[in-house]
C-alpha cells in the first residue's frame, strides 16, 4: 500500500482540490474500482448485504452508490437476489476501441496545439510516474496502479487539450475500456518498454508542438496497443 502511494507522488498537485467524500461516494469508487480491474465476475451474483460487509457501512450508502453504476450501464439488480455485472459484447467493446482511438487522436493533435508550460510538466510528471512504477527488470510493480498512471498520462495529454467536454468524454471511455482489457500487458517486459516508448514520443510531439506528429503517435500507439491485446476485436 506505501507504494502505491509513493508511485503516485506529485502528479496530482495544481490539479484539483482534496475533500473528505461521502460514504455513498466512497461505496461508488471501491466498487467501480472492483469492477473496471475486474474482481467481480460477470456471471455471478452478489449480494448487497455482502457487499456492505465487506465495505463496512451501511446499507443506504451502497443501495445509492449501486443505483448510480445501474444508471451508467455498469449493473443490473435480479430482484430478491442481488446484483449482476453487466457484460459488453463484441460490437460494444470495438465501438469503445473506436471512440477511444478518434478522441485521443484529436485530443493530441490539441494538446500540441495549445499545451502551455504547466500542461507539459503535468504530463512530463505523469510519464514520469509510469516509469517508476516498473522495477528493475521494467515489469509492473502492481498491475492496478500500472494502469492507473497508464491512463493517467493519457488523461493529462487530454487536459492539454483545454476541451472540457473531449476530456469528460474520454475519461467514461477509459473507465469502459478497463472493463475489458487483458490487464496482463505490464507483466510482459517487451509489452511494457514498448508503451513506455510510444509515451514518450506522444509527449515529445506534443512538447514539439508537432500537431500532425502528436497525432500520428496517438494513433499508432493504440492501435499496438489493441494488436497486442485486444487483437479479436481490433483489427
Amino acid at each position: 500500500m506505501n507504494h502505491e502511494k509513493d508511485s503516485v507522488s506529485g502528479i496530482f498537485s495544481e490539479y484539483g482540490q482534496i475533500r473528505k467524500p461521502t460514504y455513498k461516494e466512497q461505496a461508488y469508487r471501491l466498487i467501480k474500482e472492483a469492477i473496471l480491474y475486474q474482481k467481480f465476475q460477470p456471471d455471478k451474483i452478489y449480494s448487497q448485504e455482502a457487499i456492505c460487509q465487506e465495505l463496512g457501512v451501511s446499507r443506504t450508502p451502497v443501495r445509492e452508490a449501486l443505483l448510480e453504476l445501474q444508471s451508467e450501464g455498469y449493473i443490473v439488480f435480479c430482484r430478491g437476489k442481488g446484483i449482476q455485472i453487466v457484460t459488453l459484447d463484441d460490437k460494444s467493446i470495438h465501438d469503445i476501441l473506436e471512440m477511444r482511438l478518434y478522441l485521443e487522436i484529436t485530443a493530441a493533435h490539441l494538446a500540441a496545439m495549445r499545451a502551455d508550460k504547466k500542461d507539459l510538466a503535468y504530463i512530463e510528471q505523469c510519464l514520469k510516474a509510469c516509469y517508476d512504477n516498473l522495477d528493475e527488470n521494467n515489469e509492473s510493480r502492481d498491475i492496478a496502479v500500472s494502469y492507473r498512471l497508464d491512463h493517467q498520462f493519457h488523461r493529462a495529454v487530454a487536459l492539454a487539450a483545454h476541451n472540457e467536454l473531449l476530456c469528460t468524454t474520454l475519461d467514461n471511455v477509459l473507465d469502459l475500456y478497463l472493463r475489458f482489457e487483458v490487464q496482463t500487458v505490464y507483466h510482459n517486459v517487451f509489452y511494457a518498454n514498448a508503451i513506455m516508448e510510444e509515451h514518450r514520443a506522444i509527449f515529445e510531439a506534443v512538447s514539439q508542438h508537432d500537431q500532425m506528429k502528436a497525432s500520428f503517435c496517438a494513433q499508432t500507439h493504440l492501435e499496438d496497443a489493441y494488436r497486442r491485446t485486444l487483437s479479436k476485436y481490433w483489427s
